[in-house]
């Protein structure tokens, strides 16, 4: 069994919000006058797979790099590789501002 689903559950889905990798894609949609909306038109999904993966709740390399090219930028720099580690403070974060809203 691979760490991240000894540690995360199964396949450690959904991924916990990754707010840098969100405002990478954010800034470099803004640059071509672009939404989420509709660079999901433009690639030919749906919006709200769209959204997922821009947060970091899915993960899909071959979404990204498409992402990334149609962005003309590295998929490298617009989504990060995150390590078990990092998921697992990221999730315990998460879990932290909920349990602080309520």
């Amino acid at each position: 069994m691979s760490f991240l689903r000894e540690t995360c559950g199964q396949g450690g889905r959904p991924y916990p919000l990754d707010d840098e990798r969100r405002r990478k894609v954010m800034v470099a949609l803004a640059k071509q006058g672009m939404t989420i909306s509709g660079l999901a038109r433009v690639l030919n999904l749906p919006q709200s797979l769209m959204s997922m993966i821009i947060n970091g709740r899915r993960i899909s390399p071959k979404t990204e790099q498409r992402i990334a090219d149609f962005l003309g930028q590295s998929v490298d720099d617009l989504f990060p590789y995150r390590q078990p580690d990092e998921i697992i403070t990221m999730r315990q974060t998460e879990a932290a501002q909920r349990e602080n809203a309520a």
